[in-house]
């Protein structure tokens, strides 16, 4: 897809297999040069090269990895004589070119600080001539969230080049809700709980005491968190930030207004800067345990993932039991693709904390990953124990049992996920893609529909309800999903095939 402004869209995480596929579909169409960026976690990056390798027999796929600093890209690409008869080059390791600074930390730890000056890779807008000159490759970038932004804020013009981009949201995107916790209190839990009405009744008597403080007073700051807090569990982000600032101007080293502040910038995906608050928490306040945790997830959201093992470890330094800490390092090592490593972590987190929903959780993503399907649906359904109407919980173990080849119990644990969220195209489409496998045609062309209700714009639906009407004879009506999924995105190979065997089975061809 080309890119359109935003990096990553919160209210609209991207399927990983519909970007899959239509990724797959552009490198199967398009010969000759290309440059295309794929947001996506280390672990995520080495299955699409081994998928791709796999779905493109005809091509020849090579992966460069940058390891280490190069003084030219172009040279590097030159010298290396396999590149040349390559079809498809992944390059991985880009974000190591983006210069930083190695700076002490208030905890006198080392840490990086990255500066926007980049190295020569980081003129890839001018190099990109050079390149379609010499390589007819489709060149597939490989990066986290942090250095897409880069290229984006920095270098705007090498996506008005026909470049593409494309994104897979991690693990950690998708718990984002579990991730960031506001300080001060258990009754900030309890106002997640609360309805639009009741907050709002809230929020107006706490802005009468607030009113009732002098100016400048300690119990003024506390009750602007509170409220703050308030917002935040009413998605009012950005009102929340406003309330933080009020805080700071009575005192600017109030440790907890500048962490509060910081998860509210989290909340609104602006990590960058909450990785600065967080840090200004921090540097009045060193143990503050809190602060570093969220300060390794706001890195693990931009991809800094070592930078992130790194404060999730001074966090347990100052708070051995914290077991979130241990949750958020199991979450980066399966984004790193250190699966055994992710388990261990998520034990720890469990053996402190046995009913730890994220832990649970977490530990089944990382076993899934290895194979362990079995396993895993257990560990869904330890998680389920304490929140059994967590949507996505549902959802993954619906994965799993797929991919186990449980398709029967697959279908039920969709309809789980459905009966809590009825929105949600991407179950109703994968529930109908199942019932395809079973050969239950009808079943699956009514979730393709109820998917196309929600989302008529998606072309995965519709090509997957072609393939479930040609299951059951109705060629005609297959070749008008078919063409529905084309004029969305035309470049779908399979989709084109599919249409030909259809038609040719009609006698048209």
């Amino acid at each position: 897809m080309k890119y359109a402004g935003n990096v990553w869209d919160k209210d609209a995480l991207k399927n990983p297999e519909t970007e899959y596929q239509t990724l797959l579909a552009l490198l199967k169409q398009k010969q000759g040069f290309g440059m295309l960026f794929v947001r996506c976690s280390p672990a995520e990056g080495e299955q699409i090269i081994k998928r791709t390798r796999t779905d493109t027999l005809q091509q020849t796929v090579h992966v460069l990895r940058l390891d280490q600093p190069v003084a030219d890209f172009y040279e590097v690409l030159v010298d290396k004589t396999d590149v040349h008869n390559a079809n498809v080059l992944f390059v991985t390791g880009i974000e190591e070119f983006l210069e930083g600074e190695i700076t002490n930390t208030v905890d006198g730890e080392l840490g990086e600080k990255l500066k926007h000056i980049p190295r020569p890779l980081a003129h890839l807008s001018l190099l990109q001539s050079k390149l379609q000159e010499k390589f007819a490759i489709r060149f597939v970038f490989l990066l986290p969230l942090f250095a897409l932004k880069f290229f984006i804020n920095d270098y705007p013009e090498l996506f008005d080049n026909a470049v593409e981009v494309f994104e897979f949201p991690t693990d950690m995107e998708l718990l984002r809700q579990e991730t960031f916790r506001w300080v001060g209190g258990d009754r900030f839990e309890a106002y997640g709980q609360l309805s639009a009405e009741e907050r709002d009744r809230k929020y107006e008597d706490l802005q009468k005491l607030i009113d009732a403080q002098p100016l400048i007073s300690e119990r003024r700051i506390e009750l602007l968190l509170e409220q703050g807090g308030l917002l935040v569990a009413g998605n009012r982000c950005q009102e929340a930030i406003s309330n933080c600032d009020l805080a700071l101007q009575i005192r600017n080293d109030n440790h907890l207004a500048w962490y509060n502040r910081a998860v509210a910038l989290d909340l609104c995906d602006h990590h960058e800067e909450a990785v600065d608050n967080y840090r200004q928490a921090l540097s009045f306040k060193e143990d503050f345990y809190a602060a570093w945790h969220n300060l390794g997830t706001s890195l693990s959201m931009l991809g800094r993932y070592e930078e992130a093992i790194n404060s999730y470890n001074i966090a347990l330094r100052h708070k051995p039991d914290y077991y979130y800490s241990y949750g958020g390092k199991g979450l980066v090592c399966s984004v790193l693709g250190k699966y055994d490593e992710a388990i261990e972590h998520c034990e720890k987190a469990l053996a402190i904390k046995p009913d730890y929903v994220q832990g649970w959780f977490s530990r089944a993503y990382a076993l899934e990953s290895i194979g362990q399907y079995g396993e895993a649906v257990a560990s869904y359904d330890r998680a389920l124990e304490y929140k059994p109407r967590d949507h996505q919980i549902w959802y993954s173990r619906a994965k799993a049992l797929e991919h186990w080849g449980n398709y029967t119990e697959a279908i039920a644990s969709y309809d789980q996920a459905l009966a809590i969220r009825p929105d949600d195209y991407y179950a109703w489409n994968n529930r109908g893609l199942v019932l395809n496998k079973l050969e239950l045609y009808e079943e699956a062309i009514a979730s393709h529909d109820r998917a196309l209700e929600i989302n008529p714009d998606d072309h995965f639906a519709w090509y997957s309800r072609g393939n479930a009407l040609s299951g059951i004879g109705k060629l005609e009506e297959a070749i008008a999903s078919y063409d529905k999924a084309i004029q969305i995105s035309p470049q779908e190979t399979q989709v084109w095939q599919n249409r030909r065997l259809a038609l040719r089975t009609l006698g048209f061809e």
